[in-house]
């Protein structure tokens, strides 16, 4: 508390899945982990956590692909690796043991790779650009490992080079997946984790029969009622039967009415204020649908159907309930979550639950 004033929160507590992402880590590396969960859940902050609470030995090269335009091989090398200027007559083992001789705080942890400047000018002319940066951080891992210390490599919202194309004109994302295989399940060099919001991201890859076996997934979902409550005690808050059934455990809200209070409002103003923000969104989303721009869904009814349907639950229900078009159409929208390791949908939020419950009830 400053002036009066309670703090936000650094981090909410996450006590077991800060445990068991710290448990992978104290292992030999085995797995791909994909860390998945609804938008504004918490789980680029887990993350952040984790890492700043590893030991030195932990050398953690974190890679945040979130407003970031990656459309081709060029623009994907800006974003790995953070060049190193005046160093460019060194080979690559003898640039990395420069870089590592002071130890695991030679590197600072959320930062991309190391590279110097003319090994990035290499990299950045070749014709198999993907090829040598695979083989470039493979050494870079090599040699982090001989000096006894721990690489994590960390891709954030990697969904989003899905689209990047190699020179053969194949996904950039097959060969990442294998080289992070490569990484983990064979060569046990480096520890991989990705992070997604995407849920059907997250659904292709689990159903690719390349990874199976080989990767795990961690789910941080929204809290329960009970962290909720333990929650809304951290961000100050009275009311908490009220905050509960507007908000849930959605930590994204918990910080908009947070800062709703900061400036004059109270709690019921704060998620009512919410709550009408989400129906106009909400009705936006319908005549948007209706008039084509959104998609390709001929009948509304369909969409509102799924809606219905999901107004009418507390929580989850089964996807196959609801039609697979509408389904994959309102998951893209972002306004469904769905959880391919159940086979299960909801509404993002409970706030939006809640709208649909009064736009349709």
């Amino acid at each position: 508390m400053r002036n009066g004033v309670v703090d936000i929160p650094e981090f909410v507590d996450r006590e077991r899945e800060k445990e068991e992402l710290k448990a992978v880590l104290s292992g030999r590396p085995n797995l791909v982990y994909f860390v998945y969960g609804p938008i504004n859940s918490g789980k680029t902050t887990l993350l952040m956590k984790v890492f700043e609470e590893l030991p030195e030995e932990y050398i953690v090269f974190y890679i945040n692909f979130r407003w970031r335009e990656v459309s081709n091989i060029g623009e994907l090398l800006q974003v790995l690796f953070e060049v190193k200027y005046g160093e460019g007559k060194k080979a690559v083992r003898e640039f990395i043991k420069e870089v590592l001789k002071t130890g695991g705080r030679a590197l600072e942890k959320f930062k991309g790779i190391p590279i110097s400047e003319r090994l990035f000018d290499i990299l950045f002319r070749s014709m198999r650009k993907e090829e040598d940066v695979f083989r470039y951080l493979e050494v870079v891992f090599e040699e982090i490992v001989k000096e006894r210390l721990k690489p994590v490599f960390v891709l954030d919202e990697m969904q989003t080079i899905r689209e990047v194309m190699n020179a053969a004109g194949r996904p950039v994302l097959n060969g990442l997946f294998n080289f992070l295989v490569g990484m983990t399940k064979e060569k046990h060099l480096c520890h991989c984790l990705c992070s997604t919001s995407d849920c059907l991201f997250i659904e292709d890859v689990y159903s690719n029969a390349h990874l199976e076996g080989r990767a795990e997934y961690i789910l941080v979902d929204d809290l329960s009622k009970e962290k909720a409550f333990e929650a809304y005690e951290e961000f100050g808050f009275g009311d908490k039967e009220l905050l509960w059934d507007y908000i849930g455990g959605k930590i994204g809200d918990m910080v908009r009415v947070f800062e709703d209070k900061k400036r004059g409002y109270g709690e019921r103003g704060s998620v009512e204020r919410m709550l009408n923000d989400q129906k106009v969104k909400l009705k936006s989303f319908l005549e948007a649908v209706e008039e084509g721009e959104k998609g390709n869904i001929a009948v509304i009814e369909e969409v509102e159907k799924a809606f219905i349907k999901m107004g009418k639950e507390e929580r989850e229900i089964e996807a196959e309930k609801i039609p697979r078009k509408v389904r994959l159409f309102l998951i893209q929208a972002n306004m469904l979550f769905y959880n391919p390791l159940e086979g299960t949908v909801r509404p993002q939020s409970r706030l939006l639950w809640r709208a649909i419950r009064e736009v349709f009830g």
